[in-house]
């Protein structure tokens, strides 16, 4: 099986005049240019799930799903690839064919996953993150624009290895040597102007958060029932607001 970190920046000679359904039919043409160095925490014993890795605990999800990277000429890399996202490294995971990709994130616009039926959208935030290190999940995502709007509700998992020990009471007693991970959830809202503030995911802190500026419009969405507040909720705030 070949093993390689693929970048998704592909060079404007390829890109010109290319469309997207070009750049899939000529892909094995054009695939050893996207090729950047040759390594993969992979092996054939674990290219069909993540379980032996951490499974969900670390990434998207247990198995590959479908989705799709766009990098920064607005060129999508979707067909005949399945991707997965590994949130103790920050690093994008695709596979094409018998082979496996570390993508390098470096190129890469956004990109999205699905899984149980619901599309994920992930972006960077120069604003939370300078460095282009992490990805945001953007809560109110806009597919016909393809950007998080104006004012954005973003949502950070980050992962941390916690090594197993050995002398643990309770390992030695299950005879459960396996790793744990810990998983940290945090929500930011960005505004237009380039300033941010952390929020807890509670109905009253996302309003506080967003009164500062948009008091009229949060008190008009809620005056509508919305039953109880979730993600989908406050997608639906984020995107009121920014209409």
């Amino acid at each position: 099986m070949k093993k390689i970190c693929l970048s998704l920046a592909l060079t404007v000679s390829v890109l010109t005049g290319m469309s997207q359904a070009a750049l899939y039919g000529t892909l094995d043409d054009v695939y050893t240019n996207f090729m950047v160095q040759s390594h993969s925490q992979f092996t054939k014993a674990i290219l069909n799930d993540f379980m032996g890795v951490g499974g969900a605990d670390r990434f998207m999800s247990n198995q590959w799903v479908s989705g799709g990277a766009t990098n920064y000429n607005n060129v999508t890399i979707s067909q005949n690839y399945l991707f997965n996202y590994d949130f103790l490294g920050q690093e994008l995971h695709a596979k094409w064919r018998d082979t496996t990709i570390v993508v390098n994130t470096n190129y890469v616009k956004h990109f999205f996953l699905m899984e149980n039926i619901k599309t994920h959208h992930y972006v960077k935030s120069p604003a939370l993150d300078p460095q282009g290190k992490f990805f945001y999940e953007s809560i109110a995502y806009d597919d016909a624009t393809m950007d998080s709007g104006k004012v954005q509700l973003l949502r950070l998992r980050t992962v941390k290895q916690l090594r197993a020990n050995k002398n643990d009471y309770l390992a030695n007693f299950n005879g459960d040597y396996t790793d744990k991970y810990d998983n940290k959830i945090e929500y930011f809202i960005v505004f237009p102007d380039n300033t941010s503030t952390k929020v807890k995911f509670s109905k009253s802190s996302i309003s506080d958060a967003l009164s500062a500026k948009y008091k009229d419009k949060v008190t008009s969405f809620f005056k509508q029932p919305t039953g109880s507040f979730n993600e989908d909720v406050a997608a639906a705030l984020i995107r009121y607001i920014n209409q």
